[in-house]
């Protein structure tokens, strides 16, 4: 979406959906970077505060909101230095602009109470001391992912941290921009149930492939399951399972 206002209109959409969908006391987790727009495209180099408005909006929804992880995509920095050398200024004199290599993960919690799991599910859910002191620290130092397949990627490993710092065994985590289903792949991990919507179908297929090759011989015990909205008639919008992405994947030719 290429306005921005209407992007954050349409973002309201679906975080009032989520909010209306998690439990009392449950997290949304969202990783966000702001918005360098460079004097070429804008004809003034400026930055859209998205993390920012993104907050607001979640406070009107009805959200608390906590405090963020910084996370400093530390592999990207090169890359970003490198591609966006024309709009960083002139090289060593004041006034250049500083390098966008960071992202803000936003902590919003819905009120209503505090999750009461069960002794079982605490056990299960269990984080090591060393483990604790560093995911619990507001700011991340973890390589970027490739953004050779998705734009916006995000690392296995952040996805891991989030899943078992939010959630107990046995819950679902639910990815309203599922993309390439990193997310999902985290929650069948952690023994965490997935649920992940994406209007991409190319997307949607990258996650369909990553989710089958990481049940492998869990698939007895793991129920997948790929469906895709269908507009009936009197407007009902229903859920119907895609055969495109539930068959199996095609073996490899073997090469003699």
């Amino acid at each position: 979406i290429d306005d921005y206002e209407h992007f954050l209109g349409e973002l309201r959409k679906v975080l009032k959906h989520v909010y209306r969908v998690l439990v009392p006391g449950g997290r949304l987790v969202c990783g966000v970077g702001d918005v360098c727009v460079s004097r070429r495209q804008f004809g003034r180099h400026l930055v859209f505060p998205l993390h920012s408005d993104i907050s607001v909006i979640c406070r009107k929804i009805g959200f608390d909101n906590l405090n963020p992880i910084i996370w400093h995509k530390i592999a990207n920095a090169s890359f970003e230095v490198e591609n966006g050398s024309k709009f960083l200024g002139k090289p060593y004199e004041p006034n250049a602009i500083i390098k966008n290599d960071i992202e803000f993960i936003l902590m919003q919690r819905k009120p209503g109470g505090y999750r009461k799991p069960t002794d079982e599910q605490r056990q299960l859910s269990r984080i090591d001391k060393k483990d604790f002191g560093e995911w619990f620290s507001q700011i991340w130092t973890i390589p970027g992912a490739s953004t050779k397949n998705h734009p916006a990627p995000f690392p296995l490993e952040l996805a891991m941290r989030l899943v078992r710092m939010f959630s107990f065994h046995g819950d679902t985590v639910l990815d309203p921009f599922c993309g390439s289903g990193t997310t999902l792949v985290a929650a069948l991990r952690n023994n965490r149930n997935g649920i992940g919507i994406e209007i991409d179908h190319d997307y949607c297929g990258m996650a369909a492939k990553s989710l089958k090759a990481e049940c492998g011989d869990l698939f007895r015990t793991t129920n997948l399951a790929f469906e895709k909205t269908v507009r009936e008639p009197g407007n009902t919008v229903r859920l119907r399972e895609d055969p495109t992405l539930c068959r199996p994947p095609r073996p490899s030719k073997a090469i003699l």
